[in-house]
């Protein structure tokens, strides 16, 4: 459900503001950089407070001398708490730990700032560049600190908005809703905001569309590309230096060589950034849900009784085939490739529509859809439910994934045998010839598998080949 499905607002796409996702938080960031980028009144000043916040944390921790027991570093171990922000609806699935630093979290990044000082580095240009020098910074953690530090801002955008549009608001408690720089602290407060019925009526926060980014434009990767630090290092520097740097290699380049960094933000800050309409082209994160939305409407599945959990199984196959009718014989194979027919969808993009697609028909079914159940081990990509005995996993892995028999060997009957379940689907979408050519055998394996395992395995082939489609359309 939409925001503006339950307000009842009248959207015609191409308002400022994000319309989020009410029932499950989708997988997009607030890239700060693009907030750095912003014209808008509201938040053109707002990066350079953000920066007076971090410098504040860096000289907290420059005065305590790197010592752990210093006040002057607890101060900052406090201030650099920012708990996930729920109410943007944005970043991981609730059915994965919260992203936000918490206590420890934020002890780790104290001490990778302390390390940052050492190296004599007391002022940094973007704090995003903390995604450069510290690994486990990433885009979630990054959005989770931005909205916090931008919450009362986007608590009157919020109103504004609402107000525009005649939306009810209610007064909730927000967490770390300002800071008081006096005594280095953050504070909660009451604000009047629109509310999430999906979310137990907590409150929402809508943000603008061009905040948002799949990556943070600065980011480890696009640094070690841009400057393109192995060769570079290997001619200017005479650094002994693998092509392949693993992140902690970068962090380390990226301190030690400073200078490489500001070139790196200087080039970065003379890009024109992507709008949102061409960031929805490169990813099914968002738009997923009116896709999936058309196609459940006009393609309605008759799901039948369920007796036993053999019965059960076998409406599970059937679902899954519904999705594979629908890629191979009603043309749903162009949704899994990009625009022009010449990139496919990545292995999230098809999980997101196929949960989108069957959604609809699970619910109407009384069948609980889940996606991204966390077994103990990582999550399994989806799990049918009916009652307690009535169960089924799924899943979903593209032939080419360079960990794909593992999926298949491993992993479903490992998430199966902690989950007591015995039985298991294991899809696999096909995007060439090459990849089916490398399935050759996966029956053969399955049944090996589920012979050792004892356990009942299906596998479904979804043929989303563009050449054998296009091709068969014209003769």
């Amino acid at each position: 459900m939409l925001f503006s499905e339950y307000y009842k607002i009248n959207c015609i796409g191409d308002e400022e503001w994000f319309d989020p996702i009410l029932h499950q938080d989708t997988r997009l960031f607030i890239d700060p950089f693009a907030v750095f980028k912003s014209n808008d009144d509201l938040f053109k000043d707002s990066y350079s407070e953000m920066m007076y916040f971090f410098q504040q944390a860096f000289e907290l921790i420059a005065n305590s001398g790197g010592m752990k027991n210093h006040l002057s570093y607890k101060k900052a171990e406090s201030m650099l708490m920012f708990p996930e922000v729920n109410a943007i609806c944005l970043g991981y699935s609730k059915q994965r730990q919260g992203a936000g630093t918490g206590p420890e979290w934020a002890k780790t990044l104290t001490a990778n700032i302390s390390a940052i000082i050492s190296k004599g580095i007391t002022h940094i240009s973007h704090f995003e560049e903390l995604g450069i020098f510290c690994e486990g910074i990433g885009p979630d953690r990054l959005s989770d600190m931005t909205a916090n530090l931008l919450k009362q801002r986007l608590v009157t955008y919020t109103q504004r908005i609402c107000n525009l549009h005649g939306i009810p608001m209610k007064k909730k408690r927000l967490q770390n809703a300002t800071f008081d720089y006096e005594y280095k602290r953050w504070c909660s407060a009451e604000c009047l905001l629109p509310t999430n019925p999906y979310k137990n009526d907590s409150p929402v926060l809508l943000v603008p569309k061009s905040f948002l980014n799949v990556l943070p434009e600065i980011n480890t990767d696009d640094f070690a590309d841009t400057i393109d630090l192995a060769e570079r290092l290997r001619n200017d520097l005479n650094y002994e230096v693998d092509k392949n740097l693993d992140k902690e290699k970068i962090a380390q380049i990226a301190i030690e060589n400073y200078d490489l960094v500001k070139e790196y933000i200087d080039i970065v800050e003379k890009r024109n950034p992507n709008s949102f309409g061409e960031l929805m082209k490169t990813t099914l994160r968002y738009v997923w849900y009116e896709l999936s939305k058309d196609i459940a409407t006009n393609n309605r599945f008759s799901f039948g009784e369920v007796t036993n959990d053999d019965s059960f199984f076998q409406k599970i196959k059937e679902f899954v085939g519904y999705f594979k009718d629908f890629v191979e014989l009603r043309s749903g194979y162009k949704l899994l490739w990009n625009d022009t027919r010449t990139t496919p969808r990545s292995e999230e993009d098809v999980q997101l529509l196929f949960k989108g697609i069957l959604d609809e028909h699970c619910r109407a079914n009384n069948i609980d859809f889940t996606r991204e159940v966390n077994q103990g081990m990582g999550p399994v990509d989806f799990r049918f439910s009916c009652g307690y005995s009535n169960r089924v996993l799924l899943e979903a892995k593209l032939a080419k994934n360079t960990r794909f028999w593992n999926g298949l060997k491993k992993q479903l009957p490992q998430y199966m045998k902690i989950d007591s379940c015995r039985k298991g689907i294991f899809l696999v979408i096909v995007y060439s010839d090459k990849d089916l050519k490398r399935i050759n055998e996966i029956q053969t394996i399955k049944n090996e598998t589920a012979l050792f395992h004892k356990v009942d395995l299906e596998v479904v082939i979804v043929d989303a080949r563009v050449e054998d489609k296009e091709s068969a359309s014209k003769s």
